[in-house]
C-alpha cells in the first residue's frame, strides 16, 4: 500500500479518468458530473453508481464484488440491524411507562353554539373610519358616491 504524502491525504482518484485527482468532498462530486458527461461521449464500459454512496462509480462487471465490500456499507448496515446489548434491551423495556389513553372531556361544542352573524366587509367599512373606493361607475355616480362618503366619513368622525 503507498502512503500519500503530506497534504495530499484527502485526494481521489476519478473513476472516469485516472489522470484526474481531485480533493475529495464537494469539488469530488462537481467534477463526477462534468466528467460524466464527456465519459458518455466515448464510453466504453457502462459505469453505475453504488447505492451506498454516489461518488462511488464503477464498472458494471465489477458491481457486485464493490457492492459486498463497499466501506459506506458498514454505515447502512448499522442503520439496519443495530446492536444491541441483550442486556440493556431487558432493562430498557422495563422503564416505558404505560399511559392509558382517556378520551377527551371536552367541554366546547361547535356543532351547539349559538349561530353568528358572518364577518361583512362593506358593512364594517359603512360603519367605521375607512375610505370606500367606487369601481366601475359612471362619472355621475361616482360624484353622488364622493359627496356621500365625505358626509358619511364627517359623521363618523363627529361621533368619535
Amino acid at each position: 500500500m503507498s502512503k500519500k504524502p503530506d497534504g495530499y491525504s484527502n485526494i481521489v482518484e476519478c473513476p472516469y479518468n485516472k489522470a484526474h485527482q481531485i480533493e475529495n468532498g464537494r469539488r469530488f462530486q462537481t467534477h463526477l458530473i462534468k466528467c460524466r458527461r464527456e465519459y458518455e461521449k466515448c464510453r466504453t464500459l457502462n459505469k453505475v453508481q453504488c447505492p451506498f454512496n454516489a461518488t462511488h462509480l464503477i464498472n458494471e462487471p465489477e458491481r457486485q464484488h464493490h457492492v459486498e465490500n463497499c466501506p459506506d456499507r458498514v454505515i447502512v448496515d448499522k442503520f439496519r440491524m443495530p446492536v444491541v446489548d441483550s442486556i440493556q434491551a431487558l432493562q430498557r423495556a422495563d422503564n416505558i411507562k404505560m399511559i392509558p389513553q382517556n378520551p377527551l372531556d371536552d367541554e366546547e361544542d361547535w356543532d351547539n353554539d349559538a349561530p353568528t352573524q358572518a364577518y361583512d366587509p362593506q358593512k364594517y367599512c359603512e360603519a367605521n373610519n375607512i375610505i370606500r373606493q367606487c369601481h366601475g361607475m359612471q362619472p355621475s355616480e361616482r360624484k353622488a358616491f364622493r359627496k356621500q362618503e365625505h358626509l358619511r366619513l364627517g359623521d363618523i368622525r363627529k361621533t368619535k
